[in-house]
């Protein structure tokens, strides 16, 4: 899952020009629907994300890092109540709400979510490499 722009320019800022970067307390996984594209995503726009129907972030169990991180237990997002249409991509976001896409990725396969599904990601399967 590579960086977003918005989370580059913080590290690069932080490490090479002394500027003040203060990492999240939690992460989040988000889900993106199939309308959102590649460029938003790398970007931090938080465009198209899933709404309604009890869709809420997840926080996230972040691993010991070695060439990256992953997620240290199983990612399971509510039950959806109504339809969340169809899941393109993950992101993993700074806050439960708003705030910023830190990195970003589309599924190996694209995800229909109806009324009654729950969706879930492994453990140790949303993982982001640095190297």
């Amino acid at each position: 899952m590579p960086l977003s722009t918005y989370l580059v320019n913080k590290l690069v800022n932080h490490c090479y020009r002394n500027t003040t970067f203060t990492s999240p307390t939690t992460v989040y996984a988000v889900l993106f629907t199939s309308t959102a594209t590649p460029t938003e995503l790398l970007a931090g726009t938080l465009t198209n994300e899933v709404t309604g129907g009890s869709y809420a972030r997840v926080a996230l169990t972040i691993g010991a890092p070695t060439a990256g991180v992953s997620t240290a237990s199983t990612v399971t997002f509510v039950t959806a109540t109504a339809g969340w249409g169809v899941v393109r991509y993950v992101g993993i976001a700074d806050a439960s709400t708003a705030g910023n896409i830190l990195s970003s990725a589309q599924l190996s396969s694209d995800v229909t979510i109806n009324n009654g599904n729950t969706f879930q990601f492994n453990s140790g399967s949303l993982t982001v490499s640095f190297i």
